[in-house]
């Protein structure tokens, strides 16, 4: 979904694919723009612009709106990551609010078999201390212009007044349907009378949520972190037997950290910094693409797939095995991102036979996109945010504490697993008390002259970082429209898999041919991620949603 706002210094083009028929273009003056995965945090978001908001202070109030009316996708029991770029200062930031593991013993986890699959996927021990309250108003308190209640507000009136069951929601009720069955909470909110999910265009009202949103916009994220609110989570988690406690949330604080930046055909690319792998792939996987020149390949041709799919392996083979929080472990930043690498990485890809990819110790999220939504703001000053949140899967933990309305995350599942072997003990992704894991969020924003030109991002669980890398190349290598580029078929090469690739039923017959033919195993799909973009070419200004998130194509 993308909307725009219009004030007087700029002349541009919007197009704007999810409000505008036609894919028609319009005319006028930019005063924002704003786009995300829900038309209604999308309207949360430009009616904070209206109000003199900056693309901060939208991109917050979007983010809370989507806990009320995307609760399987994000919400305020998740966590996420915040990229910011200040024109005029010429500075970028990144701040990390991703959920944190509780100060207990790992040897907890132990006994739970398959960890961190199986049991850890949902219930009170996949739970991991929230992070997206403290985050969103973090970033707020240091460069937003509106008070915390203002930013609140859309929030509160969806939760209030209710918010309409969208496809993807009425998709992921259903695809959760016998669990949530099994939990009166959650069947109170998303199922009927009868037990069944409420038609798409019903109305779902969540009154714990909208208290719980007063009490914040009151008093602010202590509400949250020690207060009434607190309690209620810790206690809830007790009681279910989870590890997160009072304490565990007193504790809790967002961490600015300095953002990865890379290079890509003369534009600055500004990410996510670790725990974060998604960052750190993308420059890498760009800085190798770009040793290709940019007319030596037919978009989307066996031969074009096949690079993509190869440089991918070649250029993640081992770069899970390097990360994990940087508070607890060094990170070889500059190393995963040089031009060194990129050559080694070349020098590992074959343009006539697919290798062999190599396992790794990280257990990837599968292909469960339903845990995530990204935000996208271009403000009138220039300003931009790039920011994704989270639950981790679809409905993260399956835990809903009643007296809040919160849903809690699984992002214990992310952590490496524990099985016993001397690698798995020292890997950086080994679950230690307050420590973060690995997450796979790229939010992205590209310069040119110390402009902003794209802003991106990803929903898509592990497919995120291969769905922003194929739209940016799209955008710049193929020159396509941005709503073309988003919607141009991908693929993906599952982590840990060996010569898989998963290709969407779009990409051709005489494509995903040319592919087995060198080596390849195909896995069709119909969906890969669903990317959310701006971009500026001089005062031209685009905004676009990917058609793959149904919500987008209204």
């Amino acid at each position: 979904m993308v909307a725009v706002r219009f004030r007087h210094f700029f002349t541009i083009f919007v197009l704007a694919s999810a409000l505008l028929s036609g894919g028609s273009l319009a005319q006028t003056r930019l005063d924002g723009v704003v786009v995300t995965d829900h038309p209604a945090a999308v309207r949360a978001g430009m009616e904070i612009l209206e109000q003199g908001g900056n693309a901060v202070d939208a991109a917050v109030a979007a983010a809370f709106a989507l806990a009320v009316v995307d609760p399987a996708s994000s919400g305020l029991g998740g966590g996420g990551v915040l990229v910011v770029y200040q024109t005029r200062e010429k500075k970028a930031h990144a701040l990390d609010f991703t959920a944190v593991s509780p100060a207990v013993s790992p040897a907890l986890y132990q006994g739970v078999a398959g960890f961190p699959a199986g049991p850890l996927e949902s219930g009170a021990l996949a739970v991991g201390v929230p992070g997206t309250v403290a985050g969103l108003t973090e970033g707020l308190k240091r460069f937003g212009r509106l008070p915390l209640e203002t930013v609140l507000a859309p929030a509160i009136r969806y939760a209030t007044e209710g918010s309409r069951v969208t496809p993807s929601l009425r998709r992921a009720i259903e695809d959760n349907l016998p669990v949530l069955r099994q939990r009166p909470n959650f069947a109170r909110i998303f199922l009927n009378a009868a037990g069944a999910p409420h038609g798409v265009g019903g109305v779902i009202r969540q009154p714990e949520l909208a208290e719980t949103l007063r009490t914040i916009a009151r008093e602010g994220a202590p509400a949250f972190y020690e207060g009434a609110i607190g309690q209620s989570i810790a206690a809830r988690i007790k009681k279910d037997g989870g590890a997160v406690t009072l304490e565990d949330l007193n504790s809790y604080k967002p961490v600015w950290r300095s953002p990865v930046i890379g290079k890509y055909r003369g534009r600055t690319v500004i990410t996510a910094p670790p725990p974060s792998a998604g960052g750190l792939a993308l420059v890498g996987l760009l800085n190798a693409m770009e040793g290709y020149g940019p007319d030596q390949f037919r978009h989307n041709s066996g031969a074009y797939l096949h690079l993509v799919a190869e440089t991918t392996k070649a250029g993640t083979a081992d770069l899970l095995e390097l990360l994990g929080d940087p508070d607890f472990n060094e990170v070889p930043v500059q190393r995963i991102t040089s031009g060194e690498r990129a050559a080694a990485v070349r020098k590992r890809v074959s343009l006539d036979q697919a290798a062999r990819g190599t396992a790794t110790s990280w257990r990837s999220r599968s292909a469960d996109d339903g845990g995530t939504n990204h935000i996208g703001v271009l403000d009138g000053d220039g300003n931009a945010v790039s920011m994704s949140v989270a639950v981790g899967s679809s409905f993260g933990a399956k835990v809903l504490v009643r007296e809040t309305g919160i849903i809690l995350n699984n992002q214990m599942q992310n952590f490496s697993p524990a099985d016993g072997s001397d690698s798995a003990e020292s890997a950086p992704n080994m679950l230690k008390p307050r420590k973060r894991p690995v997450n796979g969020m790229t939010p992205a924003i590209l310069l040119e002259d110390d402009r902003p030109v794209l802003v991106i991002g990803a929903c898509g669980g592990s497919r995120i970082t291969g769905a922003v890398l194929q739209a940016i190349l799209n955008v710049l290598d193929f020159r396509m429209p941005l709503a073309t580029a988003l919607a141009a078929a991908r693929i993906h090469v599952p982590a840990g898999q060996r010569q898989t690739v998963e290709v969407e039923t779009a990409v051709s017959e005489e494509a995903v041919k040319a592919l087995e033919d060198k080596g390849h195993s195909i896995r069709r799909t119909s969906r890969l991620g669903a990317v959310q973009a701006i971009q500026v070419e001089g005062k031209r200004i685009t905004g676009a949603s990917d058609p793959r998130q149904t919500d987008a194509a209204r």
